[in-house]
C-alpha cells in the first residue's frame, strides 16, 4: 500500500493511473456530518485481482485541494478509464460531479438484481 501526500508523488501515481483501463476508487471525507465536508483521502486500486494491497494507493488530499483537482482533471474526466465505485453518487460529489466520465457503481448494479439472484441482507460493500 502506498500512502502519498506530496504533490510529486501524487502526480507520479496519477501518471500510472492514467495508463489503466479500470480503476477501483473510494473516498474518505472529513467533517462529513457538517455543512462543509472535505475530501480527505482518495483510495485507488489499480488491479482488481490484487488481494495483498500491493497496488493500493492512498492519496491524502485533505490539505491540498490542488492535488485532488489534478486527480479529477487527469483521471475522473478521462472517459477512456472506467472508474468503479460502491455508491458512486456520494464519491463523485467530491470528484468532479457531472464532469466525471465512465463511472460504474456496484451499489446501483446490485440494486437492479432481484433478491432471488442476490439474497443478501443488505447491499453494503462489505456484504457484497
Amino acid at each position: 500500500m502506498f500512502y502519498l501526500r506530496e504533490r510529486k508523488d501524487i502526480e507520479e501515481a496519477i501518471a500510472l493511473f492514467s495508463t489503466a483501463k479500470i480503476l477501483w476508487v473510494d473516498t474518505e471525507v472529513a467533517d462529513y456530518k457538517s455543512r462543509q465536508p472535505r475530501l480527505s483521502l482518495i483510495q485507488v486500486l489499480t488491479d482488481g485481482g490484487e488481494i495483498r494491497g500491493d497496488r493500493v494507493y492512498l492519496l491524502d488530499v485533505l490539505d491540498s485541494q490542488e492535488n485532488a483537482d489534478i486527480f479529477i482533471k487527469k483521471i475522473m474526466t478521462n472517459s477512456q478509464i472506467e472508474k468503479v465505485f460502491h455508491n458512486a453518487k456520494y464519491d463523485v460529489k467530491f470528484l468532479g460531479k457531472k464532469a466525471a466520465k465512465n463511472i460504474t457503481c456496484t451499489l446501483e448494479i446490485a440494486k437492479k438484481l432481484p433478491y432471488y439472484l442476490l439474497p443478501l441482507p443488505n447491499l453494503t460493500l462489505k456484504t457484497l
